[in-house]
């Protein structure tokens, strides 16, 4: 990761992003890529406290290595071309968690609706273009 990241200078282009189902778990997540920060730029991609007109400051005006999001936040940043997806090579789905009534990100209806929604609209062209690689964790 941190070679990819020395490399890349493209503003609003993540090469991961990470998706969460929660602002509250894309923040455990950033805290635990703490170790790259030097080298990686991580940027928030969540609705919570953070206005759409401020992120599109933040991308417009600096690099993006790492973004870590929510589906819906994620889907609507790059439907009004905030967020670009040319650069994108792995897309990680944070697979495994469970919240406190022990529901992942597909087992919670709404949220597995706007995961495929963002899947269906991004993420699986880019997969058939073989340009980016999904992984679960």
């Amino acid at each position: 990761l941190t070679d990819m990241c020395r490399d890349h200078t493209i503003k609003s282009e993540p090469l991961v992003l990470i998706v969460c189902s929660s602002a509250l778990r894309c923040l455990d997540i950033i805290r635990t890529l703490g170790t790259f920060k030097e080298q990686c730029k991580i940027t928030k991609l969540f609705a919570k406290h953070i206005k759409m007109e401020e992120q599109q400051k933040i991308l417009s005006s600096r690099t993006v290595h790492v973004g870590v999001g929510t589906p819906a936040r994620i889907t609507a940043l790059i439907l009004k071309g905030f967020l670009k997806t040319s650069s994108l090579k792995y897309v990680v789905i944070d697979w495994n968690w469970q919240d406190q009534k022990l529901r992942r990100l597909v087992d919670i209806p709404e949220l597995k609706v706007e995961l495929f929604e963002l899947f269906r609209s991004f993420v699986i062209p880019l997969v058939h273009e073989n340009s980016t690689c999904i992984a679960l964790f």
